[in-house]
């Protein structure tokens, strides 16, 4: 079920707002300290959203998916800044026409880096996974597109493997093995090598839709978090939180899945001390009322809850990204208030416990992607602003999760 093509990158000019600090001081004077803690937005008057961000080159790489000025389609885009949050450049990684859609950066050790994302095929009319290699000058090296003509693939995450890269998604196509029927989704990966030639795919799932959000490599293999109506535990019903251990051939070795009465969407893992951290939403009423959820499970055996946690209020809060620090870990999400939503930062030790939480902004902001910096704080990426009018969020913050 393979299709791969060449394409060439294409660039335009992203209408950005670059001054806007809020929530820290009125001061636009760079001073020595202001790398310490900021936030910028960047984008139009549409729907843009922030996806992924890296520390890059003294300053930081964010991926992003922006809708064009005409509202008719959506492109991905690459913005370099500096350690300011000031934009260096601006370019379009894809602009074919349709509904294209960022997922992750990986950096390489060559200095540049690899991103994954969804590319809507519009001769075809279905979405591919796309795949592009840059070299350190931001220079297209090599771009690929991973799919069928009669399915609609879709690119999430990707890692370095031992040799080549692991990369996740989803697919909509049949698979009489698993009993998923055409137009459900599987969960899909796609081991591919150095120059993105495919080696192989495996899908995974049953008959009903399984995504994945995430994936690790771990010893002898890989781990995937996503979100499965497919499979339930006693107790369980709706969504569910699944993970799915693989080994190196991508072939599953165990699963689990996490959850209650309603639904539960897993959303990032990585791995802990004798485990793996799994981060996303838990749901005390169905259709809403959601915690931001955080759980441990045990590296030998899957099936073991070391602990969890929910944090939040009576509305709704998700998590969706997860760090480690020496003191624990760092998760991020969006609160909700009753005036709309915030972007949530939570401090929490290595038993789960509370330590601090802060919350910022309150016109439906949303933390997706989270990094430690060189200097011990964290910059962190997502939207910001009313549904369908929103800007790519870029925040910095110290070491002490204060702007």
């Amino acid at each position: 079920m393979k299709k791969i093509m060449n394409m060439n990158k294409t660039k335009y000019i992203l209408v950005v707002l670059l001054t806007l600090i809020i929530w820290s001081c009125n001061n636009i004077d760079l001073t020595s300290d202001q790398d310490k803690s900021f936030v910028k937005f960047y984008g139009s008057w549409n729907s843009d959203i922030g996806a992924d961000v890296k520390e890059y080159e003294d300053g930081y790489l964010l991926l992003a998916t922006v809708t064009s000025v005409n509202e008719s389609n959506k492109d991905i885009v690459l913005i370099k800044t500096d350690k300011f949050g000031n934009t260096i450049s601006v370019d379009t990684v894809m602009h074919g026409g349709g509904n294209n859609s960022a997922g992750k950066l990986l950096l390489t050790d060559d200095g540049g880096f690899l991103l994954v994302g969804t590319y809507v095929d519009t001769l075809n009319k279905n979405k591919d996974i796309l795949i592009n290699k840059f070299s350190s000058g931001l220079v297209s090296e090599w771009e690929q597109t991973i799919g069928s003509v009669d399915n609609n693939e879709q690119g999430i995450s990707v890692k370095k493997a031992s040799d080549g890269y692991i990369i996740v998604g989803t697919t909509n196509a049949s698979d009489a093995v698993n009993g998923n029927p055409q137009g459900r989704l599987d969960i899909l990966m796609v081991k591919i090598n150095e120059t993105g030639e495919t080696e192989w795919t495996k899908n995974h799932g049953g008959d009903g839709d399984d995504e994945s959000s995430e994936i690790i490599v771990i010893n002898g293999g890989y781990l995937i978090v996503g979100t499965s109506d497919s499979f339930n535990e006693p107790d369980q019903s709706a969504f569910n939180i699944i993970i799915i251990k693989t080994n190196n051939s991508g072939n599953e070795t165990d699963k689990m899945t996490y959850g209650g009465s309603f639904n539960d969407y897993g959303h990032s893992v990585i791995r802990c001390p004798e485990g793996y951290l799994i981060v996303g939403s838990n749901e005390n009423i169905s259709g809403g009322n959601s915690d931001a959820y955080v759980l441990k499970v045990d590296e030998n055996n899957i099936h073991t809850i070391v602990w969890n946690k929910a944090f939040g209020t009576t509305l709704n809060d998700k998590a969706f990204d997860v760090l480690k620090t020496q003191t624990g870990y760092i998760v991020v999400g969006e609160k909700e208030l009753t005036s709309g939503k915030a972007a949530y930062f939570i401090n929490i030790d290595f038993e789960g416990n509370l330590i601090y939480e802060n919350v910022w902004g309150g016109y439906d902001q949303a933390m997706y992607s989270i990094e430690q910096t060189i200097d011990g704080g964290y910059i962190m990426t997502g939207s910001s602003g009313i549904e369908g009018n929103e800007m790519i969020c870029l925040i910095k913050v110290n070491s002490d999760g204060e702007l």
